[in-house]
């Protein structure tokens, strides 16, 4: 609408490409998520180390300011799993306990082995999640706490798990924080 009283302005130009720009790209990504969720995902598995895949996802995580992240990956034994797929999962479990956090607060990220099992457990000190929402609205498309989510995140982790006949625990108490525990197959 202010184009064209502001054409000749070349800073307006200039800012109203960069809109757009982001706008096109911002677009572009929601389309790529919204595909997700037509379909399973399909998995390439290989025996890895979960630690490994964990490890490498955190690398993508951006700076997270007053944030700690602590972890503890300890080697594990090989176990098959699609790798990019679980790294999808655990640096999407990480940004949601980033954003649950906000300025300051602890992230706790690891893994273990047990009783036929590999788990991946996100634990962090946000500001929770109440029971209904966990309940009625977690795992299921465009439902969100978040002011700038579309709610397809935590969708998509759980079909990955289940993909890899695993499962997702979760256990959230407002103003106290969230944990997250992905169980995955060791066979």
């Amino acid at each position: 609408q202010n184009l064209p009283k502001h054409f000749d302005n070349p800073e307006f130009r200039e800012d109203a490409l960069r809109a757009i720009g982001k706008a096109a790209q911002r677009l572009n990504e929601l389309i790529s998520r919204l595909g997700l969720l037509r379909k399973q995902p399909a998995l390439r598995t290989l025996p890895v180390n979960l630690s490994d895949v964990i490890q490498t996802a955190l690398k993508t995580v951006p700076p997270t300011g007053g944030v700690a992240i602590v972890t503890d990956l300890p080697p594990l034994p090989p176990v098959p799993l699609d790798a990019e797929q679980i790294q999808k999962v655990a640096t999407n479990l990480v940004l949601n306990a980033l954003d649950a956090c906000g300025e300051t607060g602890e992230i706790r990220v690891t893994t273990a082995a047990q009783d036929g099992w590999v788990s991946l457990t996100v634990q962090d000190t946000g500001c929770g999640m109440s029971p209904e929402f966990i309940n009625r609205s977690l795992f299921r498309p465009f439902q969100t706490t978040k002011k700038k989510g579309i709610g397809i995140g935590m969708y998509h982790c759980k079909a990955i798990v289940d993909a890899h006949h695993g499962r997702i625990e979760v256990e959230s108490e407002e103003g106290k924080g969230t944990t997250f525990r992905v169980l995955l197959p060791a066979q």
